[in-house]
């Protein structure tokens, strides 16, 4: 074997060792999901407006409900990307669909992880005393 062959060998061999290292890196940054990246897609593709700005404040609860829908990531991702056959862009009442072309698998990933970060912190019914004190007068017969 000559100089040249081996020096060419050992070349290809750095060459194609760099670009595992470099897919690698890649695969790794998209494998993890930022919450702090995810906050901010949240708000900007107005997800704060049916789920509220804690996810248990809004029309529909992403906290404390079980939802399998936020079981794993990639039912989440699947949810969202079913929704765009069953919704329109701009719903009155049901959530909007999230075809790919709107919202990538990456930023998804990153609305879920911070989506992961909620923590469910509404006190209990009973600990609220005004809101027992209307449920109690509501359940009494009106008397006028």
């Amino acid at each position: 074997m000559t100089r040249h062959s081996m020096f060419s060998k050992h070349a290809r061999r750095l060459v194609v060792g760099g670009a595992l290292l470099a897919a690698c890196t890649f695969a790794a940054a998209q494998d993890a999901p930022n919450p702090e990246i995810g906050k901010r897609l949240f708000y900007e593709h107005g997800c704060y407006g049916c789920h509220g700005f804690n996810g248990e404040t809004g029309a529909r609860d992403l906290v404390g409900t079980g939802s399998p829908i936020i079981a794993d990531e990639q039912t989440f991702i699947t949810y969202l990307r079913l929704r765009a056959d069953q919704a329109p862009v701009l719903p009155s009442t049901r959530m909007p669909n999230y075809p790919v072309e709107a919202l990538s698998d990456e930023d998804a990933r990153h609305i879920y992880a911070y989506i992961r970060t909620f923590e469910l912190d509404a006190p209990a019914i009973d600990d609220v005393p005004v809101f027992r004190q209307i449920l109690e007068s509501a359940a009494r017969p009106y008397t006028p």
